[in-house]
């Protein structure tokens, strides 16, 4: 097949093939010319063109969420590497493999005033697992030496905590030629999972008996992207009576017997009666805890064990009191112990739960007397939601109220919360809907969505991705926030009003648009978005 004649290039394509790359995201550029043509011409490839890097990352982002797999995304020389790092970022903390391809020029003109010519190489270091420089030259030892890297960084993204690496490819002039070439020549190393399949016995027993011995246990489960596989687990823990689990929504590990609304219960709790609610063993899993709440509380009463399970990197001591670190699975650990978990005499779960109710009853009789303003407008979104969408939420106030009221089984949670940045949710969602084909529904605030409004500025929107942006005239989350409403500089330099026609917006990309100012009109808007089926639509609502 007639490909790239840079011999390097097509072992790259190869390669991310071979380790299960089937998506690849470009953005144009002249330098990276090569690496198009490379992996456009890979038979099984699927490239899309993103033309704003900033968007192209979180792009790959919301596939690599879709489809499991790694991604891969490619762009040309100079800043355009640096306008990936956002996204680049996010996924290293969400543990999404991207495969970060730049192209870079000639090493011996950096520095030395040519056009588009940076500092490329170790750009991404802080936030990929490792960085690689491909040689130029394509002598034997070259290639060998190409061959190697790109299979050890393919490897490692997809190893243990998965996480995006970097592959710096340098360059040189002619750019466009062409050559036939064998598109399946490249030596393939392939490397067993390093992920433990199983606790050993001893393990086992000795955390079982911990908590067989121990009258108040938590589980506490925060951001995950697959813990459908842990909600049937979890309701089963959740029978022990010494045992209590609270799971954020965005854990995708709720069922009717867990507390789905870890905010709302920890800062109802009055301190006269915080002892009663602490645990003996609190038994963290999963990502970044929205619920700050929930971090206050723990940091001001410490359990006495704190146990953290999953595969990570570091030591995750959020709550200052971490004790166990167990570098497993979380479902292997739990499936596991749960054979030896015995019934055991306590009122620890019943009571969390009996005061649980009791705040959902209290939430529900506000509500019925709340005016219109944010809180009710995410009451009746959420409540509006058809059956199996993929619900993504931007950072702010999108995420916290968009996990305040009644969980569903039948929405499965996103949202960046690797950085928890304002950037992104939209390339985000637009990626992951694309990706996935199923009904995606962001619901995101006015400044996060306009800070990337270039999310929408491709030819592939799908038709079932459904937009809400909550106007509430600027960054409504810092009213919320003590500090920033007592400040002059609160409008100017926090809050930032905007003037923008969201109508004007949507028509310039082409996306179908409505508006809603009440209650009602957004009870009716919502009909019309969601039987809207031949184009991505937007809904605006204002609480101003």
């Amino acid at each position: 097949m007639e490909t790239t004649d840079k011999a390097i290039v097509r072992i790259l394509a190869e390669l991310c093939k071979a380790h299960g790359v089937q998506e690849v995201v470009l953005s144009p550029g002249s330098r990276n010319a090569p690496l198009s043509v490379a992996f456009n011409r890979m038979p099984g490839m699927t490239c899309r063109v993103v033309v704003d890097e900033r968007s192209a990352g979180f792009f790959a982002l919301g596939v690599a969420l879709a489809t499991s797999r790694p991604v891969v995304v490619v762009c040309t020389s100079g800043t355009a590497l640096l306008d990936l790092a956002p996204a680049v970022a996010e996924a290293y903390y969400q543990s999404v493999p991207l495969i970060v391809v730049s192209a870079d020029r000639p090493k011996e003109w950096i520095d030395q005033n040519d056009s588009q010519t940076i500092r490329q190489e170790g750009a991404l270091a802080n936030f990929v697992k490792r960085s690689y420089q491909l040689p130029m030259r394509e002598e034997a030892d070259d290639l060998w030496y190409a061959n190697r890297m790109v299979n050890e960084a393919l490897v490692l993204a997809q190893s243990a905590r998965k996480a995006p690496v970097h592959i710096n490819v340098p360059l040189s002039e002619p750019l466009y030629g062409l050559c036939e070439a064998d598109l399946s020549s490249a030596r393939v190393i392939r490397a067993a999972s390093l992920h433990p399949f199983r606790l050993d016995d001893s393990v086992v027993e000795a955390y079982a008996s911990q908590i067989n011995d121990a009258k108040r246990v938590m589980v506490l489960a925060g951001f995950m992207r697959n813990g459908d596989a842990l909600a049937d687990l979890f309701a089963q823990w959740a029978k022990l009576p010494n045992v209590a689990v609270v799971a954020e929504p965005i854990s995708n590990a709720c069922s009717t017997a867990t507390m789905n609304h870890p905010e709302l219960f920890f800062s109802s709790i009055d301190e006269a009666e915080s002892q009663g609610f602490v645990p003996d063993i609190l038994i963290t899993v999963g990502g970044a805890i929205v619920s700050k709440s929930a971090k206050l509380f723990f940091r001001k009463h410490p359990p006495m064990s704190h146990w953290h399970v999953g595969v990570e990197e570091w030591m995750i001591d959020t709550f200052r009191c971490l004790t166990d670190r167990i570098d497993v699975e979380p479902q292997i650990f739990f499936r596991q112990l749960l054979e030896k978990l015995a019934i055991r005499d306590s009122s620890y779960s019943v009571s969390l739960r009996t005061h649980m109710t009791k705040v959902l009853q209290h939430q529900e009789a506000s509500l019925a007397e709340e005016r219109w303003g944010e809180t009710l407008a995410f009451k009746i979104l959420l409540e509006s939601l058809p059956d199996s969408v993929a619900l993504h939420l931007s950072n702010g106030l999108s995420v916290r109220l968009g996990q305040r009221f009644p969980w569903r089984h039948s929405v499965r949670f996103f949202a960046n919360r690797g950085t928890s940045g304002i950037d992104g949710a939209t390339s985000t969602a637009v990626g992951y809907s694309v990706a996935s084909d199923l009904p995606t529904v962001l619901l995101t605030g006015d400044i996060s969505f306009l800070y990337d409004s270039n999310a929408l500025w491709n030819d592939f929107l799908s038709s079932k991705l459904k937009i809400v942006v909550v106007n509430n005239g600027g960054g409504g989350i810092f009213r919320r926030l003590p500090g920033p409403p007592t400040l002059p500089e609160m409008e100017t330099y926090f809050e930032t009003p905007h003037r923008v026609d969201f109508a004007k917006l949507a028509a310039a990309y082409g996306v179908g648009y409505a508006k809603a100012t009440d209650a009602h009109s957004l009870s009716d808007a919502l009909k019309h978005l969601f039987e809207e089926k031949t184009k991505a639509s937007l809904l605006e609502v204002v609480v101003r």
